[in-house]
């Protein structure tokens, strides 16, 4: 008998069908398959076509991150905090961080979202990590909940927190390609990932073994292995939740 929840094997090289994969309502009820080695067998198979553009984008992301990195060079002449900082040094570090996470947030998603079109055989271009900044006040919102949430989790004998950080994994992506806002994007990948919650735990477990093994390959791997597990995430993703008429044809 086949699996009605089976994800359909179609080559990546052609667009799928609007609703061809998951849909938010399936996701919900848990009528999903997550098999984590099995993605990331998937999302090897069909990693060619995607390194290039992921990590010409994923080049931009980490220059603008190095400028972040460096700014309280610039502001207050060391990256290193001051044994007696004046308000000044304590309030700007600060400050830079919190407009690291607006700028970088949306281009984050922007590095997930040329995954995901790739997961359903749509174009991918390197300018797609710039295509999310009107996205920026939902998704900082909803990064701001989500570490609030876990922390008081983790406040609460640490397995609610836990539990929160695996459960909340595709909040963000539902933010851009559903267009929730951060609430309901919380909530809806909870429910989601409820059902399958030590699956998706395993996956990450999976994901971590294999960014290590990309490292100690003297991190030549790491071209391979990032955007791999870009790849299976995104996969997991479009299986869950589907994709939108607007992820498929922008």
């Amino acid at each position: 008998m086949s699996d009605v929840y089976q994800a359909p094997e179609a080559s990546l090289n052609e667009p799928v069908a609007d609703g061809q994969y998951g849909s938010v309502e399936n996701a919900l009820a848990g009528n999903y398959e997550l098999k984590p080695i099995e993605v990331v067998k998937e999302a090897w198979d069909n990693l060619s076509g995607m390194k290039g553009t992921f990590w010409g984008a994923a080049v931009i992301y980490y220059i603008v991150a190095l400028v972040f990195a460096f700014l309280p060079v610039l502001f207050i002449g060391s990256i290193e905090p001051s044994d007696n900082p004046t308000t000044f040094q304590a309030v700007v570090p600060f400050i830079i961080q919190i407009v690291q996470t607006i700028v970088l947030t949306p281009m984050a998603m922007g590095l997930a979202m040329i995954a995901l079109k790739h997961a359903v055989g749509a174009n991918i271009q390197v300018g797609e990590i710039f295509k999310h900044f009107h996205k920026t006040l939902p998704l900082f919102l909803t990064y701001i909940l989500m570490v609030i949430t876990i922390m008081i989790g983790l406040l609460l004998l640490v397995i609610p927190g836990i539990y929160l950080m695996i459960a909340y994994a595709m909040a963000m992506m539902l933010v851009v390609e559903k267009d929730m806002g951060p609430w309901e994007a919380l909530n809806t990948s909870r429910k989601a990932v409820t059902h399958k919650w030590f699956n998706m735990l395993g996956f990450m477990i999976v994901a971590m073994f294999v960014v290590m093994v990309g490292m100690i390959a003297l991190m030549v791997g790491l071209v391979w292995a990032v955007p791999l597990v870009a790849l299976a995430f995104a996969m997991i993703y479009r299986d869950m939740f589907g994709v939108e008429s607007k992820t498929l044809n922008s």
